[in-house]
C-alpha cells in the first residue's frame, strides 16, 4: 500500500505532516509528494524534505492521494496539471482521495471531483461557496465511499486516523 501526500510551498504543515507520521506509524509507505521542487516551504515557513517530486512519479504507483490544505499551497496544486491528473487517476480506480481544510473545495471541488458527494472543509464562506455541487456537511471529518475531508488542522489527527481506519491499518503510538 502506498499513499502520496502532495505538497506546495504554502501548504499547512500540520495537515500534511501528521498524515505522514501516522501513516507511517501504521507502518504504510506514505511519501511526501512535491509539486514545488525537492525543499517546499509550508505556509508558516517551515521547510520540508520531499521523498519525491511530482515530476519522477509514475501516477499508478500510488493506491491513494492524500491533498492538505493551507494557502497558497491548495491553489498551488489545483492548478498542477500532474497533481489533478494523480487525482482523477485514483478516482478512475477507486482509491483513497482525502483532502483537509481549503483543499476539499479549491481542489476536489474546483475539479469536479466532489460533485454529489458529502465532504466538509475550512468553514469559511470564501470555502463553501466553491463546494459547487458538493453536499457540506460542516463535520470535523466526512468520510463519502473513497473520500475523506476534513475541516482543518483541529482536526488533523482524527482526519490521519480516519485515513488509517479506511486503510484498515492501526498506527502505533
Amino acid at each position: 500500500m502506498k499513499i502520496a501526500v502532495l505538497f506546495s510551498n504554502g501548504t499547512e504543515e500540520i495537515e500534511s505532516l501528521t498524515v505522514v507520521d501516522v501513516l507511517r506509524r501504521a507502518g504504510v509507505e506514505c511519501e511526501i509528494v512535491s509539486i514545488s521542487g525537492k525543499n517546499p516551504v509550508g505556509s508558516h515557513k517551515i521547510g520540508v524534505a520531499a521523498d519525491r517530486v511530482i515530476e519522477e512519479i509514475s501516477i499508478e504507483e500510488y493506491d491513494g492521494v492524500v491533498v492538505p490544505g493551507g494557502m497558497p499551497g491548495s491553489e498551488n496544486i489545483s492548478k498542477n496539471e500532474r497533481a489533478i491528473e494523480l487525482i482523477k487517476n485514483m478516482f478512475k480506480m477507486g482509491n483513497l482521495v482525502a483532502a483537509i481544510c481549503a483543499a476539499p473545495a479549491v481542489v476536489l471541488a474546483r475539479h469536479g471531483f466532489a460533485n454529489g458527494k458529502r465532504i466538509t472543509c475550512y468553514p469559511s464562506d470564501n470555502f463553501k461557496n466553491q463546494l459547487g455541487f458538493a453536499i457540506y456537511t460542516g463535520a470535523n471529518v466526512e468520510v463519502d465511499g473513497n473520500i475523506i475531508t476534513a475541516d482543518g488542522i483541529k482536526s488533523a489527527m482524527k482526519f490521519a486516523i480516519t485515513i488509517c481506519d479506511y486503510l484498515g491499518v492501526k498506527p502505533k503510538f
